[in-house]
């Protein structure tokens, strides 16, 4: 029974499909016919044209849009490239901007090295040559200071250093063989290799030269516990009995003074005149470096010309 069912449903269907298949050929069969029935009449045929023809211009519309859309996309690709080469060219420019400006620093920075070495080189050159100048000073003072025949000192001893040869004297430092500037002074400083006289610089140190300011905390202070004129007089008395004793061991003393000035670069100067330079030069190397009062000293030679303008309070 089960299988008469079947058979039968699958029977009916086919039926149906053939039924389908007949109406629908049946159907192309009536619509062709109205077709051919529909192209025999003139409006149809106005209207089939005009259908053809809208075609045609949206066929062409859609080509127009798209040529006018492909030469947009070339004109823009036109655009890229040329910014793309115009980049390029600046990048290329700005490159050889940049290995131009290498190359020339690093000229400079040859050119830099070249002229330090060879200020190292005529450093080295003057420094050498000054050592030589010093150790063949140093022996002519040594022959002159040790051999009592030599009654004169040699001349290229008697010469005198300049520190700015080309710019005009100090007009402080000729009259006091001091000046405020030392060595940054831009004018001309000059002092002798050897002479009679010596400066010991800052040789007497007392209180009473600073510069004095009075402090607010002691300005009520009681005046007995001030230093005097007589206190300063009789620290210098001690100081000179002290300092000629000394010297004298090199030598006869002419003259013996004493800044008495409270400006840094004057302040408690000493200046010794001995009879001769064999003297001068005698205590210059036995007092060059000596320590005095836990200060070491410094000692050089001094071309004064007139005591009166050189010390200021003696």
């Amino acid at each position: 029974m089960p299988g008469k069912r079947t058979r039968r449903k699958l029977v009916k269907k086919q039926q149906r499909k053939r039924r389908r298949q007949k109406q629908a050929k049946e159907r192309d069969r009536l619509e062709e016919m109205e077709e051919s029935l529909r192209l025999l009449q003139p409006d149809y045929q106005k209207w089939l044209q005009k259908q053809q023809e809208m075609e045609e211009f949206q066929r062409l519309v859609a080509e127009r849009e798209h040529q006018e859309a492909k030469e947009s996309w070339l004109r823009r690709e036109a655009i890229v490239q040329r910014q793309f080469r115009m980049d390029e060219a600046k990048r290329r420019q700005a490159q050889e901007e940049l290995e131009r400006l290498q190359q020339e620093q690093a000229k400079e920075r040859a050119e830099r090295e070249e002229i330090k070495r060879k200020q190292r080189e005529e450093e080295l050159l003057k420094s050498a040559k000054a050592a030589a100048e010093f150790d063949a000073t140093m022996e002519s003072m040594a022959e002159y200071l040790n051999n009592p025949r030599v009654e004169k000192p040699p001349n290229h001893l008697l010469r005198v250093m300049e520190t700015h040869p080309e710019e005009r004297p100090c007009e402080f430092f000729t009259r006091t063989n001091c000046c405020r500037y030392g060595l940054t002074c831009t004018f001309n400083h000059r002092r002798p290799m050897l002479a009679r006289i010596l400066l010991i610089r800052h040789f007497f140190n007392h209180s009473m030269l600073q510069e004095r300011r009075a402090h607010a905390e002691y300005a009520s202070a009681e005046e007995h516990l001030e230093l005097t004129e007589q206190d300063l007089r009789s620290d210098y008395d001690e100081f000179f009995d002290d300092a000629v004793e000394e010297l004298e061991k090199f030598g006869t003393i002419v003259n013996f003074r004493t800044v008495r000035n409270t400006l840094e670069h004057l302040r408690g100067n000493v200046f010794v005149e001995y009879t001769n330079e064999r003297s001068a030069l005698r205590a210059f190397t036995s007092l060059q470096g000596r320590f005095y009062a836990s200060k070491r000293l410094s000692v050089e030679f001094s071309n004064l010309k007139t005591w009166r303008g050189a010390v200021c309070g003696t």
